[in-house]
């Protein structure tokens, strides 16, 4: 274990977590030293505490809807408030209501959605636009959540769950997204390894590279990823106080990644942070 990275995903939690507090105080800016963590925008420590996911578990959800876990994807893929409000909650799967909102909003030059959940290559038949694919995908997955064997019952953990709602296009990390706001719904908040479970993800694979010394790149298996994360998560809870789930933990080894790029390897990261 690289110690040094290891004090920097401490001190990354416990400054990004202050920072959260100070912006929550209406403190005025700046409200860290640390110079990487000034200049990025990184996520919080908590992902429930992340504005869209905020809006989105206040907004969007349904807790007593059929439909919850369908309307949980569509929220995740695109991802952005004033598209959902245009949408308006699906009790029946309308792909041509989804295509028609999303090209009226981008025909009057207005944001659409973020970049931040991409589905999986490989399900376009060329020439076509992003919100026709992504219906697609939707499609796929709305019949698949009808089907027996896809239904999502309150007694599945979370990885049946994901497991479930893999469908072309809907991968291992996406399906895995979209568990970390059912989890926090009702009939979905008791699964059995509710704090235990997670699936890779580039950002997070890297961070534990990083850790562990290992080829940035390196490919883990599931197992292994689970494993290494959950080690992580209590080393966290002993140092900082913070008591994560393994896919808040995830989240933060994501943001770790990010951090000692900048911080060790100079690289630019993508987003700047400008305080408001």
């Amino acid at each position: 274990m690289n110690q040094n990275y290891l004090n920097e995903l401490f001190h990354w939690v416990t400054e990004r977590e202050s920072i959260r507090e100070k912006r929550k105080q209406k403190m005025p800016p700046p409200w860290t030293t640390d110079t990487v963590l000034a200049q990025y925008r990184f996520c919080n420590v908590f992902r429930e505490f992340d504005t869209v996911t905020q809006w989105i578990m206040r907004e969007w959800l349904q807790e007593s809807s059929p439909t919850l876990a369908f309307n949980t994807a569509v929220g995740r893929l695109v991802n952005w408030p004033d598209t959902l409000k245009e949408l308006k909650w699906f009790d029946t799967w309308d792909p041509q209501r989804f295509i028609d909102v999303l090209a009226s909003r981008k025909a009057r030059g207005e944001k659409v959605w973020t970049g931040a959940y991409m589905v999986t290559g490989g399900y376009s038949a060329g020439g076509e636009s992003k919100e026709v694919i992504i219906a697609r995908v939707l499609s796929g997955l709305w019949a698949q959540l009808n089907t027996t064997h896809g239904h999502l019952v309150p007694g599945d953990s979370l990885e049946a769950m994901a497991a479930k709602l893999e469908t072309p296009g809907i991968g291992t990390f996406l399906g895995a997204q979209i568990v970390a706001d059912l989890k926090n719904t009702e009939p979905y908040c008791n699964a059995s390894d509710w704090y235990t479970w997670c699936a890779p993800g580039p950002g997070s694979t890297m961070g534990l590279n990083f850790l562990h010394d290992r080829y940035r790149r390196a490919s883990l298996s599931a197992d292994q990823f689970r494993r290494e994360v959950n080690e992580i998560r209590l080393m966290v809870a002993e140092e900082t106080e913070f008591v994560l789930c393994a896919q808040n933990t995830q989240n933060c080894l994501c943001e770790l990644s990010k951090y000692i790029r900048a911080k060790y390897f100079n690289e630019r990261l993508k987003t700047a942070y400008r305080p408001a």
